[in-house]
């Protein structure tokens, strides 16, 4: 039986925009997809295991991502805006020059991802660790991180990295 967000993108014309909006799917396997430019709304994703999926130029709005494994996925250029990200591990992923605005990482594991050149805007990081990951040339503005209930406020930062870094 073929999940439901694997079915909606076989389907996708490679000609046009994918759009989707207002949904929940759980429990699937992403394997090789390209969904390059795509749009994202009010979606929640739980349990969902991303291998080898390329979202460059993709935005998300409003989507939540719980409990899901991202592994060797680019997020190159993709904007969230007030996305939330929960109990999820982000490995050997690209997420350069990602824009990040009225969200959160929240008890989250970055292993050997590329963060370079990315921008947070009233954002939260919640007991998230970063790992053998490329932090530099991080903008950020308002930017809470939050480690044992212990909370640094950024407001500007043209590396946000220099924080991360020394947050373990």
């Amino acid at each position: 039986m073929i999940n439901k967000f694997e079915k909606i993108i076989e389907n996708q014309s490679q000609m046009e925009t994918l759009v989707i909006r207002d949904g929940t799917f759980s429990n699937e396997i992403i394997f090789e997809a390209f969904l390059q430019c795509s749009i994202f709304g009010t979606l929640t994703f739980h349990e969902i295991n991303f291998e080898r999926v390329d979202f460059t130029g993709s935005n998300f709005v409003n989507c939540k991502f719980k409990n899901c494994q991202f592994k060797d996925v680019i997020f190159r250029k993709c904007e969230f805006w007030k996305s939330t990200f929960e109990n999820c591990t982000i490995e050997k992923s690209d997420l350069t020059r990602a824009s990040f605005s009225k969200g959160a990482f929240q008890n989250c594991n970055f292993l050997k991802v590329n963060l370079r050149g990315s921008d947070f805007l009233d954002f939260e990081l919640i007991d998230t660790i970063f790992t053998n990951s490329i932090l530099d040339l991080i903008g950020a503005s308002q930017v809470n991180i939050w480690k044992s209930n212990q909370c640094t406020d950024v407001q500007d930062s043209l590396n946000l990295g220099d924080f991360l870094e020394h947050m373990d």
